[in-house]
C-alpha cells in the first residue's frame, strides 16, 4: 500500500513537470535549468550519502545514458506533437519494456492478474492512434521517436530497479545517478545558448526551480517504491500520470479530449485496478 501511494504521488509530479516543459517554448532551456537545480541539490547532498560499490556503477552509468537520450528525444517530440498524445504513447510502451526485461532477465515472478493489468495500459495507448496519430496532432514520422522514448524509459526503469536490488540505498543511488546525468544539458545550453540561458534564469527561474524539484522528488519516490515492491508493477502504476497529462493538456494547452483519449484513460485505470484488486 505504501509503494502504491508513493508511485501515485510520483505520477502527479511527473505529469506536472512534463506539462511545464511542453508549455514552455524553450524546452532545451527548461531541461537545462531543471538539471541545474537537480545538480545543485545533489552536490549539497553528496557529503551525506554512501559511495556506491564498484559493481553498482555499470548500472548507474547505463541508466544515466538512457536518461540523457530520453531527454534529447523528448525535446524533439514535444516540438511537434500534442502533450496528450506524445506523453501517453511513450509512457504506455515503457511498462511492456519493463515487463519483458523483468520476466526474462530478473526472474521476478508476477501473477497472471498483475501481467494482465500491466498489458492493459499499453493497449490503451494504442487507442490514441485511432485519431491523431497522423497530421497536425502527431506526425507519423514522430512515432518511431516516441517509441524510442518509451524504450529508454523502460530500460532505465529496469536498470534502476535491478541496481536497488543489489544496493538498497535509493536516496544515495539517486544522488550519484543525478551527478552523472544532470550536467550535459546545462553544459549544452551554456555552449549553444549562453545569453538566452542567462536570460531564462533571470526571468523564469521559478519555472526551472519547480521542474527541477518535481523531477528529483518524483524519481526519489519511484525508486523507493521499486525497492518496496515489484519493479514491473511500480512502472505500470506510475502510468496513471497519463490520465493527469491528458487532463492538463486539455485544461492548460487547449488540446482536444475526444473518444480515443477517453478510452485510453479508462484502460489505464482498469489496468491499475486489476493489478491492485
Amino acid at each position: 500500500m505504501i509503494a502504491t501511494a508513493l508511485v501515485l504521488v510520483a505520477a502527479l509530479l511527473h505529469a506536472t513537470w512534463n506539462t511545464l516543459i511542453k508549455f514552455s517554448g524553450e524546452r532545451l532551456l527548461v531541461i537545462a535549468c531543471m538539471d541545474t537545480v537537480a545538480l545543485l541539490f545533489v552536490v549539497l547532498a553528496v557529503g551525506f550519502v554512501s559511495f556506491p560499490p564498484l559493481e553498482i556503477w555499470p548500472w548507474i552509468i547505463a541508466s544515466a545514458l538512457f536518461e540523457l537520450l530520453y531527454r534529447y528525444l523528448l525535446i524533439q517530440a514535444y516540438r511537434v506533437g500534442d502533450l496528450g498524445l506524445v506523453y501517453p504513447l511513450m509512457r504506455g510502451l515503457s511498462p511492456l519494456v519493463v515487463l519483458a526485461l523483468t520476466l526474462v532477465f530478473a526472474g521476478e515472478v508476477l501473477s497472471t492478474q498483475q501481467i494482465l493489468g500491466i498489458l492493459l495500459i499499453p493497449f490503451g495507448m494504442l487507442c490514441l492512434l485511432w485519431q491523431g496519430g497522423g497530421g497536425d496532432r502527431l506526425p507519423w514520422s514522430m512515432l518511431p521517436v516516441v517509441a524510442l522514448i518509451g524504450l529508454c524509459i523502460g530500460c532505465y526503469t529496469f536498470l534502476d530497479g535491478q541496481a536497488l536490488r543489489r544496493w538498497s540505498h535509493p536516496l544515495d543511488y539517486l544522488v550519484w545517478l543525478t551527478l552523472i546525468s544532470a550536467w550535459p544539458f546545462p553544459l549544452l545550453a551554456m555552449v549553444r545558448k549562453r545569453a538566452a540561458f542567462g536570460l531564462f534564469w533571470r526571468t523564469q527561474w521559478r519555472l526551472g526551480l519547480s521542474v527541477g524539484l518535481c523531477v528529483l522528488l518524483s524519481y526519489a519516490l519511484v525508486l523507493w517504491a521499486m525497492q518496496l515492491g515489484s519493479i514491473a508493477e511500480a512502472a505500470a502504476l506510475r502510468e496513471v500520470s497519463v490520465i493527469l497529462v491528458v487532463l492538463f493538456g486539455m485544461r492548460y494547452l487547449k488540446e482536444p479530449f475526444g473518444r480515443p483519449r477517453l478510452i485510453a484513460c479508462g484502460l489505464v485505470l482498469i489496468g491499475m485496478f486489476v493489478m491492485k484488486l
